[in-house]
């Protein structure tokens, strides 16, 4: 992985959930344009990503 990659994934990481969502969606619907990935691997993307969001709601149902 380059330092450039490295660099991108910590600013992700220092992001707030909700910004890390929204940037995952950007991210997922920027390369499901160009076509280099599998449907699987859009899949698995997909499901990670609400995944992440059924997490974000119970994690607000619970407080």
């Amino acid at each position: 992985m380059t330092t450039t990659a490295r660099k991108l994934l910590a600013a992700f990481d220092a992001l707030s959930p909700e910004e890390q969502q929204q940037v995952a969606a950007e991210i997922v619907r920027r390369t499901a344009s160009v076509g280099d990935l599998p449907e699987a691997a859009l899949d698995e993307l997909a499901d990670e990503l609400f995944r992440g969001y059924d997490a974000e709601e119970t994690a607000r149902a619970d407080s």
